[in-house]
């Protein structure tokens, strides 16, 4: 209770975080009550199955295209406590079967880690005169398309309390939404059959269970939730590019098992090299026979790398936000900068 942030939006019973943070002892002793009964018999009331869904536009979208706006949930208060005390207890359990190539939402992991690791990695191939080639994977609607049945399975294999885990599913089942425009019209409610919702506190944690046995490629993997890319190195360009192909298909394969759609459109490819000439290669990975799309200097996690690892158009992008907006433009620039020079060296 005490991490709930005041200010934020109720769910469909219209209870407030301000009214559960002032709560008298009394009262808090009646809900842990009614936590442990909902625990014990795996019952939980139905409005906190029913989610208000707000729709936030994403940066540089047209505004008339609905792929165009990320989907936010509004829990019930009540809720979201039971979920970060399931959260609390099942943490050090899964944190301990994730791979350590999967750095999403964990203590002491974070963003910048991962593209650390990944330009270390790329700059090693620099150093030993090899090639290397990445592919930025780009998965439609990971979290909204979990497939429940696989999920459980994965949970079982996962946390040995099996409670536990039948707790957890009977928090995703039979959950439903309302959509809510800006102007307070409704939509009609809508059941879920799959997915882990938007908002939720476990559905991170849910999403890196269910992605944590992704199959063992020869490309090394970089993770952060649903953002996933996959560097391999090689002395040849051609070799390179055949250990990628058969990399994509063996993930493809696993994807498709486990009912997730990467987007041959959106996912890209990129060349690294020190020689300007070399990395300028036109890379042919396919994916169902459609050759994935090349960029110069693809986005990961925020941060623009370009063939040569130079940052150049990574740090012109920063300087056109501190033109536009100078006050948090610099403050965006100053944070860039001490992120790039103070990060620890990487474990591994």
């Amino acid at each position: 209770m005490s991490k709930l942030k005041p200010g934020k939006s109720p769910g469909r019973d219209n209870i407030h975080p301000e009214f559960v943070i002032h709560q008298s002892t009394t009262t808090s002793g009646w809900l842990c009550a009614f936590y442990t009964s909902c625990y014990q018999r795996l019952k939980l009331p139905k409005t906190w199955r029913r989610a208000s869904v707000i729709a936030l536009p994403k940066p540089n979208k047209p505004a008339e295209d609905p792929k165009s706006y990320r989907p936010i949930s509004l829990l019930c208060v009540p809720f979201k406590i039971l979920e970060r005390m399931v959260h609390s207890r099942i943490e050090p359990v899964v944190d301990s079967q994730l791979p350590r190539e999967q750095a999403g939402f964990r203590r002491g992991r974070s963003t910048a880690d991962q593209v650390t690791l990944l330009c270390q990695d790329i700059e090693d191939s620099f150093q030993d005169n090899e090639k290397a080639g990445v592919v930025y994977l780009d998965l439609t609607a990971a979290y909204d398309t979990v497939w429940h049945r696989g999920l459980h399975l994965k949970l079982l294999r996962t946390i040995p309390d099996r409670h536990m885990v039948k707790f957890i599913m009977e928090t995703l089942s039979n959950r439903s939404f309302i959509l809510q425009t800006s102007s307070g019209q409704c939509s009609r409610l809508r059941r879920l059959k799959n997915g882990v919702p938007q908002g939720s506190v476990l559905s991170p944690m849910l999403f890196n269970v269910y992605i944590h046995d992704l199959p063992d490629t020869a490309s090394r993997k970089y993770g952060y939730a649903d953002d996933l890319a996959i560097m391999l190195n090689r002395p040849t360009w051609k070799a390179m590019e055949e250990g990628l192909n058969e990399d994509m298909g063996t993930l493809v394969v696993y994807l498709r098992r486990w009912r997730l759609q990467l987007s041959v459109g959106k996912s890209v490819a990129a060349a690294y090299h020190l020689s300007t000439r070399e990395a300028r290669r036109e890379l042919e990975v396919r994916v169902d026979n459609k050759c994935l799309e090349v960029q110069q200097a693809p986005k990961y996690l925020g941060v623009r790398l370009d063939r040569t690892l130079s940052f150049k158009q990574h740090l012109e992008e920063v300087k056109a936000k501190r033109n536009t907006a100078p006050q948090s433009g610099a403050e965006a620039l100053m944070r860039e900068r001490s992120t790039w020079l103070s990060i620890p060296p990487s474990e591994y």
